[in-house]
């Protein structure tokens, strides 16, 4: 039975044909023989599993998926603070009742709460660390060898893939169970190209059905960026470089992500996840922390600020709004506001108010009086309009009569117009987040139309690869909002401020101030041929006279 058993291990793992073997000496040795020969199911590798002291390892600032807030995470990057002090800052911030750092701890429950929204990881960094700490680290962290040159005689190690285990060994440590302050590893060599990191970490976002929807956001940008700069090609001729269409990129985004995870993604849903990426850096930390679905978010992105988006975050955040939920939120019909409530309102205004009212009611039932006695009435009061008092209150009240009047015909008035694309000034606020600023210094040196405007920004996008990738995000948005407008979507109108000056009668020129993104839409649609868009509809909240003396 031992060398039964000696000769089964010796020939496990060989690849010696029968006829270099000696004759087996039983049925269970011919077996072991002929298992040398076939696929076994698994091969060796040369990855081995290390212990790592955490200090020793820093988290990529590229990946895909941001666990801390945006500026615990540019501190960490930036080597202002170390992670170790980033965690405890996060969890003193949990204490203060932060919501952004008690969503990523996992102390308030996280939405969506309807079967028609994706599925989402629900556990926060506590549960993790909880089964970590119960049952040990199930999957080591991925690992790269660097060179630190700040400690050249210093092995160090930067983060490939684990990033939310990595943080919980930090919170168990931080919590005083200092027997987590090394991490199970696997180390691997840093490759030469990085893009192979990158793709590593794309392959494993898309594949992941729990994956938030800005990660996957930002994982389908670099993969657009890369295929960007893979899809160029020189025009024939000339010294420029053309580059794909969004359009097209976007195809090829969808079919990159089919790729990794058999499952189709249109170009238009491609376009959605991208446009999530203009959020403003708060929102996108408590969009994150939140772990919010893209369904949730698209109407979100139809607001005009970043104030109004962010606020409606938080309500879905409180409230575990559905993604239908928000829709209604967001395309309800806003109530009009009377004209003596758009104020805050003293106890004299209110006073004021009921007297009015209450004088409009006591008119209305004179004016509704049977026609006799309509007559008698006025006849009356003219017999009384023979003194001078009476006279006098009686041409006082016409006077009010007649002012209160006026006013309500203004308010009433709508201050919804169409206004020609020629008569906004081009918005350069919304360019300046996504352009050097010498870039920006050129349209403010100019006097360019927004049509002018956006062609050179096109022109920039092709033949500039670091200005291309820049301007991505406000490529995206305004895309995004010209779908919306060409399908006729509800959409929040732009709200514009009109200057006349005295001088030119009726001209009037216009300064967004908020909606950008619409304006833009339009100017990309005219751009596109669609001259029905040269029209744009807007809220107008004021006129202002300038005199140029």
């Amino acid at each position: 039975m031992a060398k039964r058993k000696i000769n089964i291990q010796r020939n496990l793992g060989t690849r010696t044909t029968l006829l270099e073997q000696t004759a087996p000496e039983s049925v269970i040795d011919q077996l072991t023989s002929t298992m040398s020969g076939v696929d076994i199911g698994f091969r060796p590798t040369d990855q081995r599993v290390y212990e790592i002291n955490l200090d020793r390892i820093t988290p990529d600032p590229t990946q895909p998926r941001h666990l801390l807030p945006h500026d615990l995470r540019k501190a960490v990057h930036e080597k202002t603070i170390s992670p170790a002090e980033a965690m405890q800052e996060l969890v003193l911030r949990a204490e203060r009742g932060d919501t952004v750092a008690l969503l990523i701890l996992g102390a308030r429950q996280k939405g969506p709460v309807e079967e028609e929204d994706e599925i989402v990881e629900d556990t926060g960094l506590f549960a993790l660390a909880q089964s970590i700490q119960e049952v040990g680290l199930r999957q080591p962290l991925n690992v790269y060898r660097i060179d630190d040159p700040d400690q050249p005689d210093r092995t160090a190690y930067r983060l490939g893939e684990g990033e939310r285990r990595f943080w919980a060994h930090h919170l168990l440590v931080q919590r005083g169970y200092s027997e987590f302050n090394s991490v199970k590893c696997i180390v691997e060599t840093l490759p030469e190209d990085e893009e192979i990191i990158h793709q590593r970490q794309e392959a494993e976002n898309a594949a992941r059905v729990d994956l938030p929807a800005l990660a996957r956001a930002r994982s389908m940008q670099r993969i657009k960026e890369r295929l960007n700069m893979e899809m160029r090609t020189r025009v024939p001729g000339e010294n420029t470089i053309k580059l794909p269409g969004s359009r097209e990129l976007e195809v090829m985004v969808g079919q990159r992500v089919k790729s990794f995870t058999g499952r189709a993604i249109g170009d238009r849903m491609v376009r959605y996840y991208l446009a999530l990426l203009n959020l403003s850096p708060a929102a996108q930390d408590l969009v994150e922390a939140a772990q919010l679905t893209e369904k949730q978010l698209r109407p979100v992105m139809r607001l005009s600020t970043d104030a109004e988006q962010l606020t409606m975050i938080q309500r879905i955040v409180e409230e575990k709004w559905s993604g239908r939920k928000v829709l209604q939120e967001v395309t309800a019909p806003s109530l009009p506001k009377t004209a003596l409530r758009e104020v805050a309102q003293t106890t004299v205004e209110q006073r004021f108010e009921k007297r009015v009212l209450d004088a409009a009611k006591t008119i209305h039932s004179l004016l509704s009086l049977p026609p006799e006695n309509y007559e008698d009435a006025v006849i009356a009061l003219a017999m009384r309009a023979k003194d001078a008092k009476t006279r006098q209150a009686l041409q006082a009240l016409r006077q009010t009569l007649e002012e209160v009047l006026l006013k309500a015909e203004d308010f009433a008035e709508s201050n919804i117009v169409e206004v020609s694309l020629l008569a906004v000034i081009p918005p350069l606020d919304a360019l300046k987040r996504h352009l050097p600023a010498e870039k920006v210094e050129i349209f403010e040196a100019e006097v360019l139309t927004g049509s002018q405007i956006l062609e050179q920004l096109v022109t920039w996008r092709q033949s500039d690869g670091v200005l291309a990738s820049r301007l991505e995000p406000f490529f995206n948005q305004i895309e995004f909002d010209a779908e919306a407008l060409r399908a006729g979507e509800p959409m929040p109108l732009p709200r514009l401020q009109g200057e006349k000056k005295a001088n030119y009668g009726e001209v009037m020129i216009y300064q967004v101030e908020a909606g950008v993104s619409v304006y833009w839409a339009h100017e990309l649609l005219v751009r596109r041929g669609e001259s029905q868009f040269k029209l744009m509809k807007a809220e107008i909240t004021g006129v202002t006279v300038v005199d140029e003396d």
